[in-house]
C-alpha cells in the first residue's frame, strides 16, 4: 500500500465525524444563537401590527432619570412607616402605631437597614412598578399624580429624585422580597417564550396592565444581572416574531424592544445598563428560565407576611379584596448584600449556589425557594435562598466566593428567620478570596473562620424574647484572627447570657455592643471597645442581670471548666451609636 495515500474508507469516516462534531456543535450553541439571529430579521426601523397594548409613553410616563444604584444617599429610602404598611404595626413596633411614635423591634431595624444596602444593586423594580403605579393613577401615601410629589411636576418624566420619590420607588422594590410577590415570579419562570408573551397580550387586552416584565442572564447555570422593565405594546413582526415595547428605566424616554420567535421559542433583548456602555444581549430559550412575570396585583395587599416577626397576626387581604391573607412565616431566608457568590450547604448536608470549584449553579436541595433580586445595574447580586424553618443541631454552613470580583467588596450576610436577623456586617472580601461562616437555623449560634489576611467581620444577632418583652441586639467585632481561625458567638437568650470565643493562641481585645428595646420604647445602650478580661478569649456576658446604665458582667473561663467558678468583672459602659438598631 502508498504510505502517502490515505485509504478511502478511513477517510470517509473522519469526514464523517467532522461533520457530526460540527454538527453537535451547531446544535448545542443554537438554543442560543438562535435568539441573537433574531436581531437581522427585525432591523430597527421595521414596522409591524400593533396587538395589544397600553396607552403608556416612556416620555412622559417613564421617570426622567436613569435607574440608580450605590452612588446616591439612601439612608431615608425606607422608614418605620414602610413596614408598618408592609407589616402591620403590631408585627414591628415595639410601642408606637405610626411612623412618628413607633420603635422598632431591633430585628425590623436591623432588616430594614440591611433591604436599604440591597439597593446599591439598582432599583429597577422600583422604578418599573411605580411608573405602571403613576399611570394607572394609584395612590402611595395620600399622593397620586406628579404634581402631588413636587409642585410643577406635570408627568413622572418631569420629576426629579427626591426623598419622597426615592421612598415610593424604594417600597416596591423590596415587595420583590416577599412571598406574596415572587411566588408568582417563581413559576412564571418555568414557562416557554410563547406563553408568555399570551400572558402578555391577555393582559393587555382591556388595554390595562397586569404585569412587570422580568430578564436576566444564566452563566455557568447562575441566574444574574436580573433587570425589570415596564412593557406597554405588543407588535406582531410577522413569521412569528414579536416585539414586546418596554419602558427600560436605564433608558430615560426611549422605547425599547424586546423580541420574541415564538417558533424557535427563543427571546432577545440588546441593551446595556448604563446607555454609555457597550450593549450586550440578554438571550433566553424554553429552559433557560431567564424570563419571567410579576403581578400587579400582588404589590397592592393591605398586609405582607413578615420574614423577621415571631408571629403572625391580622388581614392581609388587598385593596380591592382580591387577595387572601399573609403569608405564613415559617420559612429562613439567607442573602448577602454587596457583590459575590453564596454556596450554602443545609443541615442535611446538601448544597444550593455557586460551587467555586466547578464554576456552575448547583441546587440539591429540593425544598428551597431562590429569590432573585432585580436591580437593573448589571451588579453580580446574590439571590436570597428561603428554607423551611426547622429546628436541628446543626447549623447551616456559608462560604462566599469573590472569585469573579475585580476588587475589594464589603458584604454583609444575613439570616432571616422567626423572630430573629442574625448575621455578619462587614466582609471585606478580596478577588479569588474564599470565606466561611455557620449560623443555627434558630439563628443563636453563628461562626466565622478567618482566610489568609485575618480580616474579620463583625457578628450579630438581632431578636425579640416574647411579646411585651425586651428586644435585642448584639455585635461582637472588632478583632482581626489568624488565618484558619474562628470566632464564635452564642445567646442564650432564656438565662440571659451572650457567649463568644475563638481559637486564635493570641489574645484578641473584642468590642462588645449591647441594645435593649424594652416594652414601653425606651432603650438601654451598652458598649465596651477593646474588651480583654482574663488571659483568655472564652467570655460570657450576663446581659439579663444589666441595669441598663452602668457597667456588664464579664467572665473569661480561663481554665475551660465552665463560667460558674469565675468572678465577674464590671466592664464600664462606653456608650456610642450602635452600628445596628436604631
Amino acid at each position: 500500500m502508498n504510505p502517502h495515500r490515505i485509504p478511502y474508507r478511513p477517510l470517509l469516516c473522519m469526514l464523517a465525524l467532522l461533520t457530526f462534531t460540527i454538527s453537535i456543535a451547531l446544535f448545542t450553541t443554537s438554543t442560543v444563537n438562535s435568539a441573537s439571529r433574531i436581531a437581522a430579521e427585525v432591523p430597527p426601523q421595521a414596522a409591524g401590527k400593533i396587538i395589544a397594548k397600553v396607552d403608556f409613553d416612556p416620555k412622559t410616563d417613564g421617570f426622567g432619570f436613569r435607574n440608580y444604584g450605590g452612588e446616591h444617599e439612601g439612608e431615608e429610602e425606607l422608614t418605620a412607616e414602610d413596614l408598618i404598611r408592609m407589616f402591620g404595626a403590631d408585627q414591628v413596633c415595639m410601642s408606637g402605631t405610626t411612623g412618628e411614635d413607633c420603635e422598632l423591634y431591633e430585628p425590623a431595624q436591623v432588616w430594614l437597614e440591611s433591604q436599604i444596602k440591597g439597593m446599591e444593586g439598582g432599583h429597577c423594580e422600583g422604578m418599573a412598578v411605580t411608573s405602571f403605579r403613576f399611570w394607572l393613577e394609584k395612590p402611595f401615601k395620600n399622593k397620586k399624580a406628579p404634581a402631588t410629589f413636587q409642585q410643577g411636576a406635570e408627568a413622572v418624566f418631569d420629576l426629579e429624585k427626591d426623598s419622597d420619590v426615592e421612598n415610593y420607588i424604594a417600597y416596591y422594590f423590596v415587595l420583590q422580597t416577599l412571598p406574596e410577590v415572587y411566588r408568582s415570579k417563581l413559576e412564571t419562570l418555568k414557562k416557554k417564550p410563547s406563553v408568555i408573551l399570551k400572558m402578555l397580550i391577555d393582559s393587555m387586552q382591556d388595554e390595562t396592565p397586569d404585569y412587570t416584565l422580568s430578564i436576566a442572564k444564566r452563566i455557568n447555570g447562575q441566574y444574574t444581572a436580573g433587570h425589570t422593565v415596564t412593557p406597554f405594546a405588543v407588535e406582531d413582526m410577522g413569521e412569528g416574531i414579536y416585539r414586546v415595547h418596554i419602558y427600560d428605566n436605564n433608558y430615560p424616554g426611549v422605547t425599547k424592544y424586546v423580541t420574541f420567535d415564538v417558533k424557535r421559542e427563543t427571546w432577545r433583548y440588546h441593551t446595556a445598563a448604563n446607555p454609555n456602555d457597550v450593549a450586550k444581549d440578554y438571550v433566553g430559550t424554553a429552559t433557560t428560565e431567564t424570563l419571567s412575570l410579576k403581578r400587579l396585583a400582588d404589590r397592592e395587599r393591605k398586609r405582607y407576611g413578615c420574614p423577621f416577626c415571631e408571629d403572625l397576626q391580622g388581614d392581609g387581604a388587598s385593596a380591592d379584596g382580591s387577595a387572601g391573607a399573609p403569608e405564613k412565616n415559617d420559612r429562613i431566608g439567607i442573602s448577602m448584600d454587596g457583590e459575590g457568590e453564596l454556596l450554602i450547604t443545609n443541615p442535611e448536608g446538601k448544597r444550593v449556589g455557586f460551587d467555586f470549584a466547578k464554576d456552575q449553579y448547583v441546587n440539591e436541595v429540593g425544598d428551597v425557594e431562590i429569590v432573585t433580586i432585580e436591580g437593573g445595574v448589571d451588579e453580580d447580586v446574590s439571590p436570597l435562598y428561603r428554607f423551611p424553618y426547622r429546628q436541628s443541631a446543626k447549623p447551616y454552613s456559608i462560604t462566599v466566593s469573590g472569585k469573579t470580583a475585580d476588587h475589594e467588596v464589603d458584604a454583609d450576610v444575613e439570616m432571616e428567620g422567626p423572630g430573629f436577623v442574625v448575621g455578619f456586617e462587614g466582609i471585606l472580601l478580596d478577588p479569588g478570596e474564599n470565606l466561611t461562616m455557620t449560623i443555627s437555623p434558630d439563628g443563636r449560634q453563628l461562626s466565622f473562620t478567618a482566610s489568609q489576611d485575618g480580616e474579620t467581620p463583625n457578628l450579630f444577632i438581632s431578636i425579640e424574647s416574647g411579646h411585651k418583652k425586651p428586644s435585642y441586639l448584639f455585635e461582637i467585632g472588632g478583632i482581626k484572627l489568624s488565618p484558619g481561625k474562628t470566632v464564635t458567638v452564642a445567646l442564650d437568650l432564656e438565662k440571659g447570657r451572650l457567649y463568644f470565643k475563638d481559637n486564635d493562641p493570641d489574645q484578641d481585645p473584642y468590642d462588645v455592643t449591647v441594645v435593649r428595646l424594652n416594652p414601653d420604647g425606651t432603650k438601654n445602650s451598652y458598649r465596651h471597645d477593646d474588651t480583654k478580661v482574663g488571659k483568655g478569649d472564652v467570655y460570657m456576658i450576663d446581659f439579663g442581670k444589666w441595669n441598663g446604665k452602668g457597667a456588664l458582667c464579664f467572665k473569661e473561663d480561663d481554665d475551660g471548666n465552665g463560667f460558674e467558678d469565675e468572678d465577674c468583672v464590671e466592664e464600664e459602659n462606653e456608650p456610642t451609636p450602635a452600628k445596628k438598631g436604631n
